[in-house]
C-alpha cells in the first residue's frame, strides 16, 4: 500500500517542472503576471479566443490547464486504490493501518480540493474503477468538498507526525483541512485546524541562516529557506510537506529538471538584437563567458520570457524598502544587470548598465514584454548539476513546497478577517512580514486585499495563484460581503460577476486594457475565466452521462442539474 502512495507523493512534482511548468499557468490566470510568449501565434493572450474546450490546453505552447485535469484524476486514481484495498494487506496495528489510509486520503483531497476550484462541478469518483464507465455525472462543488473535509477530519486524527521528509504530515493534514474550511465557510474550524499546526510546537518560521549556505554573508534567511536541499533539511521547521527531487533520483537526467530560469526569467539575451546599446549594438550575450561577474547565464539562468510578472507583483506589491523578499540580491531588475556582449569590449557602453530608454527617447528593448522584467532570484536559482557542460543554464532539479508555515499563518490571518477581526489578522501577516524585515502593518491597514498582497510577497512562485483568487473570490459570493471597492456579489451569478475577475481588472495593467503582444495578440479575458472549461474530449466520451460545461463556454447550455453530494457508492454516475 505504501508504494502506491508514493506514486501520489511523485506526482506531486510535476507541477514543478518541465516545460511550461502548470504553475505557470496557474500564476497567468492571476494578477500576478501574464504569458509572456510573443513569436508564436497561439498563446492564450487572449482568453476570450483561446481558451474553449476544444483546444489543446495541454500544451507547453499555449497553457497546462487540462494537465490538472489529467494529472489530478490520475492521482485520485492511485489514492483509490489504497483506500479501496487498504485491509487487503496486513499491518502491525490500527495505527500504520490509519497512517497510511490517511495519506492516501490527503492525496485524494488535495486533487479533489484543486479541481473543485479550478472546474467548479466536476464528475466524482471516490472509489477504485476497474472498468471505463461512460454514464458519469456531475456534482456540485460543494458536495465534494464536505465529503473531502470529512475525510480530512479522519487523517488529521491518523497520519503521523514524524513521516519522513516527501510524505504527508500530519501539518499538512491540518493546512488542507483549513484550506477546505475556509471553502465552505467555516471560518472557526479553519481557525483550529490552523492553531493546531501553528501551536503544536513541532512547525516554527525559519528566522535564522541554516543549511547549505550559511557560510556565505552575502546571503540571509529567505535566501536560505529558499535553496533545493534546504527545503527538506531537518533543520528546516518551517516546512509541513515538500516534494522530493534530487539529480541521483531520476531514471532519465534530462526530462525533469525545474527549467525554473528557462520559464520565468526574462528573455535577456542577445537573440536578433533584443536589447540595444543607445548607438544601436546588440548589448546582451547568453554565452558562458570567461568573466565570471559577466557570465549572466551562469549566474541567473538563460529565461525565454514564458511568465512575465505583472507591474502589480514586481512593483506595486512592495510596501517596505527593507523587505529582504525585494531588497538586491534576492530580487533582480533588468537595471541591476550590465551590457556584458565581449563585441562591445573598447566602447563606451561595456560593462555600464543596460537601459531601456536612449538619451533622445528612444526605445532600446524590441519586446518589453519578453524581454524586459523582473524576477526573484532566490526563489528561482536552481542548480544544475550539468551547469558546467550546458550552453543554457536553464534550472535543475529541486524540491519544492507545497505546504509550509508561512502560507499556515495567512490562512489563519483570512479566516480572521472573514471573521471581522482585523486585529487578529494583523497579528498573523505581521510574523510573517517580520521574518523578511518589513515594518507591521496595523490592523485598519489590513484588509483581504493587503492579505493578498501579502500572499504575493511571501508565496510568489510557489502557490497555485488561480486557486487562491477563486476561493476568495467564491467567499465573497457566499457570504455576501463586500469588496475593499463596495462591490458585492452572488453565488447564482458567479460566472458573470465574481472578484477574481475584478481583482485582476483592479491590479493588472494588461487583460482589458487595450495591450497587445509583439504577435499582435490583444490581452482579453472575462468574468467567465473563474472557472476553466471542463475538457470537451471528456464530456464527449461519456457518451451514457452528462458532466456539464461551465457557463460562457459553449457546451454549457446543455447542462442539467448536477448531483448535490458525492453518491455512498462514491461513484457519480447516471
Amino acid at each position: 500500500m505504501l508504494s502506491s502512495v508514493t506514486a501520489c507523493d511523485r506526482l506531486l512534482r510535476e507541477e514543478f517542472v518541465g516545460q511550461h511548468s502548470p504553475i505557470l499557468t496557474a500564476m497567468i490566470f492571476s494578477e500576478q503576471c501574464v504569458l509572456g510568449t510573443t513569436d508564436i501565434s497561439g498563446p492564450a493572450q487572449n482568453l476570450n479566443e483561446k481558451i474553449l474546450p476544444t483546444a489543446n490546453n495541454n500544451w507547453d505552447q499555449t497553457n497546462r490547464m487540462y494537465w490538472y485535469w489529467t494529472n489530478d484524476y490520475l492521482g485520485i486514481r492511485y489514492a483509490n486504490t489504497v483506500i479501496t484495498r487498504i485491509d487487503d494487506a496486513t499491518y502491525e496495528s490500527e495505527s500504520e493501518r490509519n497512517n497510511i489510509l490517511g495519506m492516501a486520503l490527503w492525496h485524494r483531497a488535495f486533487r479533489y480540493y484543486r479541481l473543485c476550484m479550478l472546474f467548479n462541478d466536476i464528475p466524482a469518483v471516490f472509489t477504485e474503477v476497474e472498468t471505463p464507465v461512460t454514464n458519469l455525472c456531475s456534482v456540485e462543488r460543494d458536495g465534494i468538498l464536505k465529503k473531502i473535509k470529512s475525510d480530512m477530519e479522519f487523517a488529521v486524527q491518523w497520519v503521523a507526525e514524524d513521516n519522513s521528509r516527501g510524505r504527508i504530515s500530519k501539518g499538512a493534514c491540518y493546512h488542507l483541512l483549513a484550506k477546505i474550511c475556509l471553502t465552505l465557510g467555516d471560518f472557526d474550524e479553519a481557525i483550529k485546524a490552523t492553531n493546531a499546526v501553528i501551536d503544536g510546537g513541532r512547525y516554527s518560521l525559519m528566522t535564522n541562516r541554516f543549511g547549505v549556505d550559511v557560510t556565505d554573508n552575502t546571503k540571509n534567511v529567505l535566501w536560505d529557506l529558499h535553496r533545493p536541499l534546504n527545503k527538506n533539511s531537518t533543520e528546516n521547521k518551517e516546512v509541513l510537506l515538500a516534494t522530493l527531487d534530487r539529480y541521483e533520483y531520476q531514471t532519465a537526467k534530462s526530462s525533469q529538471k525545474t527549467l525554473a530560469m528557462r520559464n520565468f526569467l526574462p528573455f535577456w539575451a542577445n537573440t536578433t538584437n533584443r536589447i540595444q546599446t543607445p548607438d544601436g549594438k546588440p548589448g546582451m550575450s547568453d554565452k558562458r563567458l570567461k568573466e565570471p561577474e559577466l557570465d549572466y547565464n551562469g549566474i541567473y539562468g538563460r529565461g525565454i520570457g514564458r511568465c512575465r510578472l505583472t507591474w502589480y507583483s514586481s512593483n506595486a506589491v512592495w510596501d517596505d524598502s527593507n523587505d529582504l523578499r525585494h531588497t538586491p540580491g534576492n530580487w533582480m531588475k533588468m537595471t541591476d544587470l550590465v551590457y556584458n556582449n565581449p563585441d562591445l569590449k573598447g566602447t563606451p557602453y561595456y560593462h555600464q548598465p543596460i537601459r531601456l530608454w536612449s538619451d533622445d527617447g528612444q526605445l532600446l528593448c524590441i519586446d518589453t514584454l519578453r524581454n524586459w522584467g523582473e524576477w526573484a532570484h532566490y526563489k528561482l536559482y536552481i542548480e544544475d548539476p550539468d551547469a558546467a557542460t550546458a550552453a543554457q543554464y536553464n534550472g535543475g532539479y529541486s524540491d519544492m513546497y507545497i505546504m509550509r508555515l508561512a502560507e499556515t499563518y495567512l490562512l489563519r490571518a483570512e479566516a480572521y478577517l472573514w471573521k471581522d477581526d482585523p486585529a487578529s489578522a494583523a497579528r498573523d501577516i505581521n510574523i510573517v512580514r517580520a521574518r523578511a524585515g518589513a515594518a507591521p502593518l496595523s490592523p485598519g491597514e489590513v484588509n483581504m486585499e493587503t492579505l493578498l498582497d501579502e500572499r504575493t510577497r511571501e508565496l510568489l512562485y510557489e502557490e497555485n495563484r488561480k486557486i487562491e483568487l477563486t476561493r476568495i473570490a467564491l467567499l465573497y459570493a457566499r457570504t455576501g460581503k463586500s469588496d475593499y471597492k463596495g462591490r458585492s456579489y452572488s453565488m447564482s451569478t458567479l460566472s458573470q460577476n465574481n472578484y477574481f475577475y475584478d481583482r485582476i481588472m483592479d491590479r493588472g495593467n494588461f487583460y482589458n486594457k487595450g495591450v497587445k503582444a509583439l504577435n499582435g495578440a490583444e490581452f482579453k479575458m472575462s468574468p467567465y475565466h473563474i472557472w476553466w472549461p471542463v475538457p470537451q474530449n471528456d464530456i464527449d466520451g461519456n457518451s451514457s452521462g452528462r458532466i456539464n460545461q461551465n457557463p460562457g463556454y459553449t457546451g454549457a447550455e446543455l447542462n442539467i442539474t448536477p448531483l448535490a453530494e458525492v453518491p455512498e457508492s462514491g461513484l457519480s454516475t447516471m
